[in-house]
C-alpha cells in the first residue's frame, strides 16, 4: 500500500491552483512565429467559475467556443464566447454557479475550439478542474488498494493526523466486506470528506444546490460525505456513517441508476453487516419489540418503508444478517441483483431464499426468540418486581402475629 500525506491550500481562489498546476502552454513552429495558447480555470465555491483563454499566432481568430463536461458524463455543454476577430484573443467566460449548479466534490473537464479565417478550427486539448468546497484547509491522505481497489483519498479538516488514519483503516476494512455482498467488478477511485459538523456539510451541499437531509447519502456525486463531531467518539461515528456511505456508493458504482431500486431496508441491512461494531441502542430496540410483539411487519419494510427510527434500522440489520447467516452471502447478492433488475419484494425474496416474505419473517422471528442475551431491560425489571414481591410476601408470613391459646 502506497500512502501520501499532504495538505491542500484553502480559501476562495483555491481554483487558481490550476493556474500553476495545470497550465496548458502549447508552442509550435509557424513560419517565423510561435503558436501561443494558454488555458486555465478558477472558481469561488458556490458563486462562480472562470475559464480563461489566451491565444496568439494561430491565424486570424473569428470565433471561440468553450466546451465543458461534468464528471464522467458523456454529455458536454458548449457556449460561444463573444470576441473581436483578430490575430490575438484573450477571453474570460464566467459561469454563474448560483444559476448553474455544478455537482460538488466532482470534476469538470473543459476545452476550447477556435474558429479561424483560414484553415480548420483549432482545438485546445482537454483539461480538468476539481470542484471541491474551499471553505476549509483540507488535509489529505491518499492510499492505493493493492487488491485492485484503486486510489482512495481521505480528506479531513482537523489537525489530528490520527483521524485520517482511522478513516482510512475503517474504509479498507469495509471495502472487502461490501465486495462480498454487492455485485461489483471493481472499485472506481473515490474520495471521503470528513466534515466537522452537520451544519458545515449542509452548507456545502446547499451552496452546490443540493438539499441536505441527515442520514441521506449522495452516491451520484462519487464521494462519501461524513461528519465527526467529537474526536473522542471518532471511530464510532466513522463506522456508523462510512458503512452507509460506502454501501450506497459501491452499489451505485456497480449498478448505476438501478441501485435506486434497492429498498431502504436492504441497504441499511448491508451497512449493518459491514459496520464492524454493534449498536446497543438498536439491539435494545429490537429486543424490546420482539418481547412486546411490536416488530414491523416485513411486508411494510418490503413496501419501501423509510428507515427513520431505531426499530426500523435494527430490524433491517437483523433481517439481512439472518439471511446471510442462514442462506449465505450469495443470497444477499441475489437479493440485490433481483431488486436492481426491477423485481418486486416477494419475487426477490423467493429467488434468494426460496421462501415467501411471510415465511422468511416467521423463520427469522423463531430464530430471534432463541437468541442468547435476548432479555430486555423491561424483562429484567419485571423479573425483579416479582422477586421483590416474593420476598415481601414471605416477610409478611414470617411476621404474622400468632393466635393466643386459651
Amino acid at each position: 500500500m502506497i500512502s501520501l500525506l499532504s495538505s491542500i491550500t484553502p480559501r476562495r481562489v483555491r481554483g487558481l491552483l490550476v493556474l500553476w498546476l495545470l497550465p496548458l502552454l502549447l508552442v509550435a513552429a509557424r513560419q517565423d512565429e510561435q503558436i501561443e495558447l494558454r488555458s486555465t480555470a478558477d472558481y469561488v465555491y458556490g458563486q462562480s467559475m472562470n475559464f480563461h483563454l489566451a491565444a496568439a499566432n494561430v491565424g486570424r481568430i473569428e470565433s471561440v467556443t468553450l466546451f465543458f463536461r461534468l464528471g464522467a458524463s458523456p454529455d458536454s455543454f458548449s457556449v460561444d464566447v463573444p470576441i473581436t476577430p483578430g490575430e490575438r484573443a484573450e477571453v474570460v467566460y464566467t459561469l454563474d454557479l448560483s444559476q448553474t449548479r455544478l455537482p460538488p466534490f466532482g470534476s469538470i473537464t473543459y476545452w476550447w475550439e477556435l474558429g479561424r479565417e483560414i484553415g480548420t478550427p483549432l482545438r485546445v486539448p482537454e483539461q480538468v478542474i476539481s470542484y471541491v468546497d474551499d471553505q476549509f484547509i483540507w488535509r489529505q491522505l491518499v492510499s492505493t488498494d493493492e487488491q485492485g481497489g484503486g486510489s482512495i483519498r481521505i480528506h479531513w479538516t482537523a489537525d489530528d493526523e490520527a483521524l485520517g488514519e482511522t478513516a482510512r483503516a475503517i474504509t479498507f476494512e469495509m471495502l472487502p466486506a461490501i465486495g462480498r455482498l454487492v455485485p461489483l467488478e471493481h472499485i472506481i477511485p473515490f474520495d471521503v470528506y470528513i466534515y466537522p459538523s452537520t451544519a458545515d456539510l449542509g452548507a456545502a451541499l446547499l451552496l452546490a444546490g443540493r438539499e441536505y437531509v441527515p442520514g441521506r447519502t449522495y452516491p451520484d456525486l462519487g464521494v462519501a460525505l461524513v461528519t465527526v463531531v467529537n474526536p473522542q467518539t471518532a471511530e464510532t461515528e466513522l463506522r456508523h456513517e462510512l458503512s452507509r456511505e460506502l454501501v450506497d456508493l459501491l452499489l451505485y458504482q456497480g449498478l448505476n441508476q438501478y441501485a435506486l431500486n434497492v429498498p431502504p431496508w436492504l441497504r441499511r441491512g448491508l451497512a449493518g453487516m459491514v459496520r464492524g461494531q454493534s449498536d446497543p441502542i438498536l439491539d435494545d430496540a429490537l429486543r424490546s419489540a420482539l418481547v412486546a410483539e411490536t416488530t414491523i411487519p416485513f411486508g411494510e419494510l418490503c413496501a419501501g418503508l423509510a428507515i427513520d427510527d431505531d426499530l426500523a434500522a435494527a430490524q433491517s440489520e437483523a433481517l439481512v444478517a439472518f439471511i446471510a447467516a442462514t442462506y449465505g452471502d450469495r443470497a444477499v447478492v441475489d437479493l440485490v441483483n433481483a431488486f436492481a433488475a426491477g423485481d418486486d419484494c416477494p419475487t426477490a425474496v423467493r429467488q434468494a431464499t426460496k421462501l415467501s416474505p411471510e415465511q422468511l419473517e416467521a423463520t427469522w422471528r423463531r430464530a430471534q426468540s432463541g437468541r442468547p442475551g435476548s432479555r430486555t431491560l423491561a424483562e429484567v425489571a419485571v423479573w425483579l418486581v416479582f422477586v421483590l414481591a416474593g420476598f415481601g410476601l414471605a416477610g409478611l408470613l414470617l411476621w404474622r402475629p400468632r393466635r393466643k391459646h386459651t
